[in-house]
């Protein structure tokens, strides 16, 4: 057995790495990064609105490519469906929670119906029409009477067409976004 002392090996660092680290200084109690962020996030929130109204011009854009193309699948699909994906996923965040509901339930009817003949063009152009009338209205969130029974129907006759028309993958815990 080896002795305590001939068991230890020291290294020497090279680097010394306390030369490599910049020293933060003590911050004041007003310096909080949180505060700082939300202070960031107050100013960007005045963009909040023309974001979403840009958002809703390249939903419309692309959905009438695919219009032009005859609803077929292909790029021009593909090109609404990242639109609507985008509203969907940036919509909350720009303070737009009924819109992300509604570009959820497309998001569902476009994904799971895979018959081009079984596209429900009119129910998709409610949508798009949805969306855009909640952004113009400013119809933010569940305190909207008029979104919110708007949105509520739309979800209601999309997961019904998706149960008689679609495929439901097995995993799936629903199939539209009910709660937010």
């Amino acid at each position: 057995m080896t002795k305590p002392s001939e068991a230890t090996e020291y290294i020497e660092a090279k680097n010394d790495l306390r030369k490599k680290v910049r020293e933060i200084r003590r911050r004041s109690p007003a310096d909080d990064p949180v505060k700082r962020a939300e202070a960031a996030l107050q100013i960007l929130s005045t963009h909040f609105d023309d974001w979403m109204l840009d958002e809703v011009r390249t939903m419309f854009a692309t959905r009438d490519a695919w219009v032009a193309a005859d609803y077929r699948e292909g790029e021009e699909k593909r090109a609404f469906h990242r639109a609507v994906h985008d509203i969907k996923g940036q919509s909350t965040t720009l303070g737009f929670p009924l819109a992300t509901r509604v570009a959820g339930s497309l998001c569902a009817l476009l994904e799971r119906i895979a018959d081009r003949t079984l596209t429900p063009v009119d129910l998709v152009n409610q949508h798009v029409d949805s969306i855009r009338a909640i952004v113009r209205e400013r119809a933010k969130d569940e305190q909207n009477r008029v979104g919110s029974a708007l949105t509520q129907t739309l979800l209601d006759v999309t997961e019904a067409y998706i149960a008689r028309h679609g495929h439901v993958d097995e995993d799936d815990d629903g199939v539209i976004i009910r709660d937010l």
